[in-house]
């Protein structure tokens, strides 16, 4: 030790020393007369930035991307807050070229263990779908697609429960038309393995519901309601997508088919078809089923859980005597599972409206499997009309927060109308054809909806509709065989309907007064029901106020239709009072507009052709002096509804 130290010494002292001495004058002074040159780095190597208004450090894209697959839960978390901020401050075209890292990192959160992450991803991927287009997201779409397969399969039960939020994203923010044609069978039928197994005895139905012990705060109903609900929401998305594809092509052009057992008039061209799928489409079309397979499997495997399902909410035969009262969870889940009941039921008409053959093979299974059972278990076993415990008294046990829930309109109101109109619709569509064992049944349905009309003026939009809907199921489709059954009962429904659409007792949201009008002008149109229901005694009124709509606005093209028919039928009430409202209509036939026509000068004449089609069957009604003077006025101030007028009333 002490030589190292004696070396250490004699290599300090043989050092310089600079003690004492001074630097020369003027080089502790900074130049600054050196030059500079400018960096420069192209656009497509910099790193976006993702801002960050929250005082913490930013983050490029990549740092984010990284951090989303992170073990720890704070920085996972940041990276999902700092993608949507970023969005949300207007950055969003800084992530069109890493769309499948940043999809799959924000997706993959819907299996995180932690609530949180789950929570934050799908608050994420709601503003990540809401900030780019559509065209961007639809390469990408089958990422999202198999992260919520996964999460609605997944063994633990809070992942399971969360997944229907992940849904809820997607049935807000992706068009109907990607949703449904991308995975809405896939996800049906993960909605049935989430409440119910596959059984494998020999009992007739394949599936067996399955009961939610000790998971989470929800009970077996409550869940299944959840999840029902859900997949009304995609069944409706189906429904929508169809309508629109159905109506595409009946604008596209009218194809018949050769049938030599009947007579039939061709167009002199027929239309080109126009392929309009996309790749994915095209690509996997081997791959999916046929249409009628699809909605085969879905009611059978949907048809008997719902079954059950109400058959276990409900209440039992013998607590019926002492309270015939849903309370509030059965009333929801009737209400959810009646409604996806009348789906099931749209897509089959959907599909055999569309067919060539007009086959009804497949709603003709539904009714000879399905019907008995229906009818026993939701309308004969049971006590209808429902009804639901008063809110009040239920809810003063309760908090706040948990009243304010049971007020939502899932349930239905506490008089259950919305479920209790369904269930007429359904009804109709399970028995068309009614005998004599279903007549009190079809009587008590038909008490229910004469009240309903007495009380319109109570009734929410969403009632009305279902009214409407089912006035339409009795009183035109199955009108006839009713007649036959109940005629006095269905001569009361028609004559308050008409009553109450004559005193504008309708509201005209939703176009539900234009529907009701539809309904009333296809019954007089056809010889059948007009005769059955009573023709002019029980039409007068409706038929008397029918040509005041001409002074409206605008009509609709079937109202114009009906009063076409009406004329060639020679009904006097109708052209009397067409001919007493002829000065009013002349004088408002100028600014009249029809319903879904174009604004040619061309279509608009033709429109005006047909109205005063509507004078020349009625000529030799009412007061013919008064006609012909209204008459004589137009032909002096329309040049060309003048000239067309000459020429159809000198044609005689």
């Amino acid at each position: 030790m002490g030589g190292h130290h004696k070396k250490n010494l004699r290599a300090e002292k043989a050092k310089v020393k600079l003690k004492g001495a001074k630097l020369p004058k003027g080089l502790n002074v900074t130049k600054t007369d050196f030059k500079v040159r400018k960096i420069e780095i192209r656009t497509q190597l910099k790193e976006s930035v993702l801002s960050a208004n929250n005082g913490q450090r930013q983050l490029n894209l990549k740092e984010a991307l990284s951090r989303l697959k992170h073990h720890n839960l704070k920085f996972r978390t940041d990276a999902l807050r700092n993608v949507r901020d970023a969005i949300k401050a207007g950055q969003a075209g800084h992530l069109i070229g890493h769309l499948n890292e940043l999809l799959q990192g924000i997706a993959a959160g819907a299996l995180d263990i932690e609530q949180e992450v789950r929570r934050e991803s799908f608050k994420t991927l709601d503003v990540v779908l809401e900030g780019l287009p559509v065209e961007a997201v639809v390469p990408f779409f089958h990422i999202i697609a198999a992260y919520l397969r996964c999460a609605m399969t997944h063994v633990q039960p809070s992942i399971q429960e969360d997944s229907l939020l992940l849904l809820d994203v997607l049935l807000q923010r992706v068009p109907s038309r990607l949703l449904a044609e991308r995975s809405a069978s896939t996800i049906i039928s993960n909605f049935i393995d989430m409440i119910s197994r596959t059984r494998h005895d020999t009992q007739h139905t394949n599936r067996l519901l399955t009961v939610r012990l000790g998971q989470g705060q929800l009970t077996t109903i409550k869940w299944r309601t959840k999840v029902l609900l859900r997949l009304q929401q995609i069944l409706s998305t189906l429904l929508q997508q169809n309508s629109q594809t159905n109506s595409r092509d009946s604008t596209a052009g009218r194809v018949v088919h050769y049938d030599a057992t009947k007579v039939q008039y061709y167009n002199v061209l027929r239309p080109q078809p126009l392929d309009s799928r996309d790749l994915y489409s095209i690509v996997g079309e081997r791959l999916r089923k046929a249409e009628n397979e699809q909605l085969l499997g879905y009611v059978e495997q949907l048809m008997p859980l719902l079954h059950d399902n109400w058959i276990e909410v409900r209440p039992q035969q013998q607590q019926q005597q002492l309270n015939q009262l849903l309370n509030v969870d059965a009333a929801a889940s009737l209400h959810v599972i009646l409604d996806i009941m009348a789906q099931l039921w749209q897509l089959v008409l959907q599909y055999e409206a569309t067919q060539q053959d007009n086959t009804h093979e497949l709603s003709d299974w539904m009714r000879r499997t399905y019907a008995v059972s229906f009818m026993r278990i939701f309308l004969q076993d049971s006590n209808y009309p429902y009804q639901q415990m008063p809110l009040a008294a239920s809810a003063q046990s309760m908090s706040s927060k948990k009243a304010k829930k049971l007020k939502t309109p899932a349930a239905g109101g506490e008089l259950c109308i919305a479920q209790n109109l369904t269930l007429v619709q359904l009804v109709c569509h399970f028995w068309p054809q009614p005998d004599d064992e279903q007549s009190e049944d079809y009587g008590s349905l038909l008490y229910y909806i004469h009240q309903c009309l007495r009380r319109l003026d109570t009734l929410s939009t969403d009632e009305q509709l279902r009214l409407v809907a089912a006035l339409r199921a009795l009183l035109l489709d199955n009108g006839a065989a009713l007649l036959q059954l109940q005629a006095h009962r269905m001569g009361t429904v028609m004559q308050t309907c008409i009553d109450a659409y004559v005193d504008q007792q309708y509201t005209t949201r939703e176009g539900i007064s234009t529907k009701v009008l539809n309904l009333l002008c296809q019954i007089v149109q056809r010889v059948d029901l007009y005769q059955g229901y009573g023709a002019e005694e029980q039409f007068a009124k409706f038929l008397s106020y029918l040509p005041q709509l001409l002074l409206k606005p605008n009509v609709a093209d079937v109202t114009l239709t009906a009063m076409s028919t009406l004329c060639r039928q020679q009904n006097v009430v109708f052209m009397t009072a067409l001919v007493e409202s002829a000065s009013e209509v002349f004088t408002n036939l100028e600014r009249l507009l029809v319903t879904g026509d174009s604004c040619s000068e061309e279509s608009r004449f033709e429109n005006q052709k047909r109205i005063v089609n509507l004078f020349y069957h009625a000529r030799n009604c009412g007061d013919v002096n008064q006609l012909q003077a209204t008459l004589d006025q137009v032909k002096n101030s329309s040049e060309s509804i003048a000239n067309y007028l000459k020429s159809i009333f000198s044609y005689e």
